[in-house]
């Protein structure tokens, strides 16, 4: 198949992950989480929302000098989209809890007691060298993201919250895209599909794991992950 269809299929082959993580993200709200809760849960998405605005700000800083200028117009959005979505993450926390974030306080709690955040698979993934982790990332992680944000802003009765996370889920799905262009240049050829289809399928058993973790494990949910990814 061509790179179109590929990511195409590539696309369809996300809807098990997407569909289980909306599932965990709808039970955890529903359980009516207290506050100290939700204060960690936002900060690790904070935390995460730094380390992204981070890694594609390195990833910019070291494009060789043949970069496409489109690919780095593109990231930098991201990065600028990134950097807003920290910040207003970081507001949702203070709103909460009524009182100012100490950031570099949260980040050191988080290095010291880390939870799962889809931003460390660029690292594990090394995205900084490899631009189809990169895209893959984006493609698959950030689309898990606009799902998960627009479950969140759909299922958290606080409407201070549930705008901003409805704004940020429009964003991620942009993010998304720029990964769907990036892979349909980089898999025109059979050998790279098969190598990005088994990262793919890592890609999303991570991306559940980390679900799992930050959200409500559900049994009907992982039975879904395990039949779609086996």
């Amino acid at each position: 198949m061509n790179s179109k269809q590929f990511v195409k299929q590539l696309g369809q082959d996300n809807d098990a992950l997407f569909t289980a993580s909306e599932m965990q993200v709808d039970a955890f709200f529903k359980g009516k989480p207290k506050k100290d809760e939700l204060i960690e849960h936002f900060t690790g998405r904070m935390v995460n929302e730094r380390m992204n605005m981070v890694e594609i700000s390195d990833k910019i800083a070291n494009l060789p000098a043949n970069a496409d200028p489109k690919e780095a117009r593109l990231l930098s959005k991201q990065v600028l989209d990134e950097a807003k979505h920290f910040d207003m993450v970081k507001e949702v926390i203070e709103h909460i809890q009524g009182s100012p974030v100490n950031v570099e306080e949260a980040i050191a709690r988080e290095e010291a007691n880390p939870t799962a955040k889809g931003a460390d698979l660029l690292e594990k993934y090394d995205a900084q060298n490899n631009p189809i982790a990169l895209a893959l990332y984006q493609f698959i992680a950030e689309g898990r993201a606009e799902v998960v944000w627009n479950k969140m802003a759909e299922v958290i009765d606080d409407d201070y919250i549930a705008n901003r996370y409805a704004k940020i889920a429009r964003d991620e799905g942009f993010h998304s895209k720029i990964g769907r262009n990036q892979l349909e240049k980089l898999c025109e050829k059979p050998f790279t599909q098969a190598c990005v289809m088994i990262m793919a399928k890592q890609f999303r058993k991570d991306l559940f794991e980390i679900s799992c973790m930050n959200t409500t494990a559900l049994p009907e949910a992982k039975k879904l992950v395990e039949d779609a990814y086996a």
